[in-house]
């Protein structure tokens, strides 16, 4: 019974090492999340957001959002850091980021990017940056996006994450 129990110790703890080493292998997939705002519909909502985050995830990216400083505003009517975008997303405080007023989110985006070697999820092409970043706006860098049938999809690049 003993040797069982260690038996099941030792698998159950392979397991919990190999989920952990899998979840820091990820690649970093960056959220325009201002951006991404507007891609359902006519009206602004948060929704699309949520879709990117979890088809991130269930293709194996660990997803980190930006926002603009009035996107608070925009969703909510009041400001919102990124812990408070975070509970909402159900992300980790970590994982979600607003600028400072007055910053547009574009180049901390791309530097995000370039830092990380993450891939960018935004219908923005970041003509006004191209020089500065220009492995970060690359064609495979910026994923674009939207809505099919209601069901959101992501280009996402076809190599395999490690």
């Amino acid at each position: 019974m003993v040797e069982f129990l260690f038996f099941a110790f030792l698998v159950g703890l392979l397991f919990f090492l190999l989920r952990r080493r899998g979840r820091q292998a990820a690649r970093l997939a960056i959220i325009d999340g201002s951006n991404l705002l507007y891609w359902k519909g006519e009206a602004l909502s948060l929704e699309p957001v949520i879709d990117a985050i979890e088809a991130l995830e269930t293709a194996g990216y660990r997803p980190c959002v930006v926002f603009d400083a009035n996107a608070g505003y925009l969703v909510a009517g009041r400001y919102l850091n990124g812990p408070s975008f975070a509970k909402r997303l159900g992300l980790r405080s970590s994982q979600s980021h607003v600028v400072h007023k007055g910053e547009p989110a574009d180049p901390h985006i791309l530097k995000l990017a370039r830092d990380s070697g993450g891939i960018v999820i935004s219908r923005d092409r970041f003509r006004d940056w191209e020089q500065e970043f220009a492995q970060e706006t690359a064609a495979g860098r910026v994923v674009r996006g939207g809505y099919r049938r209601d069901k959101i999809w992501l280009d996402l690049p076809k190599e395999k994450i490690s």
